[in-house]
């Protein structure tokens, strides 16, 4: 089993204000990774637990905007995602 390192992000708007309630999820990945999904606190703030690899995260507001990220697994810095309407 590979070891997962848990790392904080958020998700926010095309204004940079947080979006409360996205759905984070990984929708891509060189490693297989547990995370179902994840719903952003009052903040915009979320976490994942990533092996090492590369990982397409994506968030989904409320409202239906859409945003990803693809990062690297494993140790790194918090995770922005920008989401903007469909």
């Amino acid at each position: 089993m590979l070891d997962r390192t848990l790392r904080r992000g958020r998700v926010v708007d095309a204004m940079g204000k947080p979006v409360a309630g996205a759905l984070v999820s990984i929708v891509w990945g060189t490693a297989p990774t547990p995370e179902i999904g994840r719903r952003t606190d009052a903040s915009g703030s979320f976490h994942v637990g990533l092996p090492p690899g590369r990982f397409r995260v994506e968030a989904v507001s409320p409202s239906g905007a859409v945003g990803h990220v693809d990062v690297e697994g494993g140790e790194g810095e918090e995770i922005t995602i920008e989401v903007s309407a469909p």
